[in-house]
């Protein structure tokens, strides 16, 4: 099944080697491609961006991770692409350029868009609220997170010391 976000559709290929992947992603012809060269990881991957429609080839990036397809995070932002590498997180804007980069300091659990203004990274002791340009506007570390739900937009983290309630408007 493709799953199709903004007229787009991604398309991954995992490759074995930092060779096959860069030879890959050389062959691409698109008009806007992005390599991220200060990633690092055993796993080589490439996603193809596809017009949903037209499946003409809209961009392609390539980074490696040590992490599996599985545990990485894509997620359309209007007109921003945000990516986890597994250790570092990227804004990117429509013409491919990194607005801004991030070091995720403990394994991340997920990212949630909590409006057009403000993005969630939450990591397993630490979130971080971002605004579309880019700002760390709420930064927070904590134990580690035991139990955690979002309601009504207030996030209520449970630790083994502490329950916290975070207001992510």
């Amino acid at each position: 099944m493709k799953q199709v976000i903004k007229n787009i559709y991604l398309k991954g290929f995992r490759f074995s080697s930092a060779e096959e992947a860069s030879i890959f992603f050389k062959n691409q012809k698109a008009e806007r491609s992005l390599s991220f060269e200060d990633t690092f990881g055993d796993n080589y991957y490439c996603y193809v961006c596809y017009h949903s429609l037209t499946r003409e080839k809209q961009f392609v990036l390539s980074f490696s991770s040590d992490e599996s397809e599985d545990n990485l995070n894509f997620l359309f932002w209007d007109n921003m692409f945000i990516i986890d590498t597994g250790k570092n997180i990227y804004l990117i804007d429509e013409k491919l350029n990194i607005k801004t980069s991030f070091e995720t300091t403990t394994p991340l659990i997920g990212l949630y868009l909590i409006s057009n203004e403000k993005l969630l990274v939450l990591e397993e002791a630490y979130m971080r609220i971002i605004n579309y340009n880019g700002d760390i506007v709420k930064a927070e570390l904590f134990d580690l997170i035991e139990d955690f739900s979002i309601k009504d937009n207030l996030l209520s983290i449970q630790t083994s010391e502490e329950n916290k309630v975070i207001e992510l408007t």
